[in-house]
Formats: C-alpha cells, structure tokens, sequence
C-alpha cells in the first residue's frame, strides 16, 4: 500500500491529517510546502521564517485559503488546531506548537542544528534538508531521537539520500557495491566567491552564496560526506577522485585499479563524478557468481562483473514528503548516520589575514573537503559547518587546511556546543558504534 494510502487511513482513524510544519520558505522551502499540500493524508499547518511575508507567499503558493499570521503562540496553536495554517516569523516556535512533523529547510547550518534539537526535545518527528548541519552534529541528534521516540532524518529527494536508497536495493537483490555517489552538475573552482558567481547567480534566479556552495564544491563534498557517514563507506582519497565520466562510463572507471579503474581503497567507498551523470545518483556494484553475471549481462544491465545502477535524477523538495510518510507511518528515518567516517573539514579559498572574521559555507573564505574522520581529528582540523563567525588567530594559506588551533570559535553558537558534545561522546564511544 503507497504512504498516501496508508496517510489517508491514519487520518481516518486519528480524525485529522499530519499537522506539518516547515522552517524556511526560499525557493526550496516555498516548492516543499507547496507539494507536502498535494498528498493526501498530509497538511501544510505551519510556515516559519524571519521574512514572514515569504511563509504567507508560500501558504499561498500551496492553496491554502485560511491563514493566520501571528507570533503569538497561544493564537497560532489555536489556528491549527481548528484546522488552518499558521505563518510565523521565528522558526524555534514551531517546536512548542500542536505539529506531528517539522521539516527544516533554512539552509543555514546553526539555524537547522538548533531547530533539530529543540524539535527533537519536543518530541517531534524532525526531517532536515540543511545536509551541512547533519555534517556537523547529525550523529547527535541521530542519537537523541534514536534514544527517545522521535525520528531524526534528512529528507528524500536529495542525492545522497536517493544514493542510499540504491545501496539498499543492491545489497537486497545479493549484489555488491564498489562505489557510491552522485553526478556533478555544476563545474568545480574550489576558489569560487560569491563576487565570482554574482552574475551567473542573478541569472539563475539563485542567492550568489549558494551558488558559490555549489561551484566551489563544498556542497558536494557535503553530500557525499553525509552518505559515508549513513553508510560507513570512506573516500578513496581526500577530496575524492572528481573524474570526468559519462553514464556509459561509470562501470569501467569506478571500479578497483587492479581492474583498471581509479579506486584504490579496499571496499566500498563514495565517490563524484563531472560529466552527464548529474543531476542522477548510481551505484557501481559486482557480480560474485558466474551464474549471476551470464543472467545480468543477458539482462542487458551491462557487461560484468561490473555494472552500474543508474538513478537519473533526484526531485529534491518534491520527494521529500516521502520521509514524512515513512517517520509517521513507518516509524524509521530514511537516512541518518550511523556512523562518524568522514569529516568536511574548512580549506582556505586564498591567502587569508589573522582577525579576519570568516565567512561560512559558500562565502569569500573557505570551501569545504571531504576527508577521513580519524585524519581530521588527529589534525584538530576544523569542521566547514562551524567555520561561519569564527576569527582567525594568524595567517592562513590559500589551499591550507584550517584547525581550530587557527581561530577563535564563538562557543556560544548552539552548533558549536553541540558539536562539542558529540566529539565528547565519540570519545568515549557513546555514540558511534553501529
């Protein structure tokens, strides 16, 4: 039976749909809110964000008729509680309203960090799209909601999370996964700013800082930083390979350099490509069985023992009420990590000055790399996510990694005392171990 089957019996048998609430209504935010109000069983009850006419656009956007705008919280728990939508300007406040789900959506990691946390002591079923918070203190709030009775999970639809859901497919049918990861849509200038990208950015309709995330390709470092962490599977080196590949291509140049490929590590690894592969998600997998192998190449899936299982795309904000589905009905997050395997850790886009106070992810200072977790720790390496705020104590390369020994961090952000407890409790292994 689909989730909106199974979301139309629960809410004949509770007498109401799930009551939804989202943080963030950017163009990400505005096209989630919208679809979540096409599924039946669902209902879009609340939209937070500072520019609240943005969450009123974004009711609207999604049909809904009866909307309040308030910040009181006795009159916004009254509207949706009679059944109507609420827009709010600050977006912790959803976690003390009557919501079933909140699904976080700001794109800034301290904000979906924060929100996560307050949500998950609320007791409430917490999605996030921000990967870059999951990066930083998502084993945390993994274990938070894990302990108690919520679910902690990113959201479906976005490219590591479509990228598992390939990996369970393949271990399911007894094949074996070399590789894992994702198509490259944008080119990759690790030294890209916001100034580089303002007009390219324009024209694309986007916020220059976000495209420069994706041209200086800290997001994708991010993703496939997330799916090592929900898999296990490390990069093969820091940074990853990044080869150019075609779809035709993926199954001859993803595989072990003993049979002619670039990977060199033992095991599965995760891994990106540039080329036509974007914006879909694969799997590089092998055939153990000669049996098998004749069946899969008369199949046509390829010519084995490799073969590659191709997602062509990801749908982003319009697959993600599929987690919903899954944490309300099924009581399980569709991703979440499991594990602390690899690191994105802050490189100096430039030449950088002591007392300069650095910009976050996608800014004028630093880009994001992926690398093993144990290497990042034993260089006091510092976490791309916490990078936003935090000074520098002295000069720092173009193309060095920065430590926290190379800055003063506000530790009076949130994320960062979070960050700190979970680094406490990797320590002495209470969170971890699978």
């Amino acid at each position: 039976m689909s989730y909106s089957q199974r979301l139309l019996a629960r809410e004949r048998s509770v007498g109401r749909p799930v009551r939804v609430g989202v943080v963030g209504a950017g163009q990400m935010g505005s096209g989630l809110v919208a679809q979540i109000n096409r599924v039946p069983g669902l209902f879009m009850s609340a939209v937070a964000d500072i520019d609240v006419t943005r969450a009123e656009r974004a009711l609207a956007g999604a049909g809904c008729d009866r909307v309040t705008t308030t910040d009181d919280l006795t009159d916004a728990a009254a509207v949706i509680e009679a059944g109507e939508s609420v827009a709010i300007s600050d977006g912790l406040a959803l976690t003390r309203l009557p919501l079933d789900v909140i699904v976080e959506v700001s794109g800034v990691p301290d904000v979906a960090a924060e929100v996560a946390y307050a949500s998950l002591l609320a007791g409430k079923d917490t999605l996030l799209m921000t990967v870059e918070a999951d990066v930083t203190v998502g084993l945390l709030l993994a274990g938070m909601a894990n302990a108690g009775g919520a679910i902690y999970s990113i959201c479906r639809g976005d490219e590591p999370v479509e990228c598992l859901k390939l990996i369970e497919y393949a271990e399911d049918i007894g094949l074996e996964v070399v590789v894992a990861g994702k198509g490259k849509n944008n080119p990759n200038r690790p030294t890209d700013t916001p100034t580089d990208v303002r007009d390219e950015a324009i024209a694309k309709g986007m916020n220059p800082k976000m495209l420069s995330s994706f041209t200086d390709g800290t997001k994708t470092q991010v993703e496939m930083c997330a799916l090592s962490n929900a898999t296990g599977y490390p990069v093969d080196v820091p940074g990853m390979h990044g080869v150019p590949c075609s779809i035709d291509e993926l199954a001859t140049k993803l595989v072990p350099a003993s049979d002619g490929g670039i990977v060199d590590h033992d095991g599965p690894v995760v891994e990106y490509v540039t080329g036509n592969v974007a914006p879909g998600v694969f799997v590089i997998v092998k055939s153990g069985n000669d049996v098998v192998t004749h069946e899969l190449d008369y199949l046509r899936l390829g010519t084995g023992p490799y073969y590659a299982i191709y997602r062509p795309y990801h749908l982003a904000s319009i697959e993600a009420n599929l987690s919903i589905g899954e944490a309300v009905i099924d009581r399980r997050p569709s991703f979440q990590p499991s594990t602390w395997t690899s690191e994105v850790v802050a490189v100096a886009k430039s030449d950088l000055k002591a007392g300069l106070r650095l910009e976050g992810i996608g800014g004028h200072h630093v880009y994001g790399q992926a690398m093993p977790a144990g290497e990042a720790r034993d260089h006091n390496s510092l976490p791309v996510g916490l990078a936003a705020g935090c000074v520098l104590t002295r000069d720092v390369a173009a193309g060095q990694k920065l430590s926290y020994a190379d800055v003063t961090v506000d530790e009076t952000r949130p994320i960062v005392a979070m960050r700190r407890l979970q680094d406490a409790m990797l320590a002495n292994g209470t969170l971890g171990s699978r």
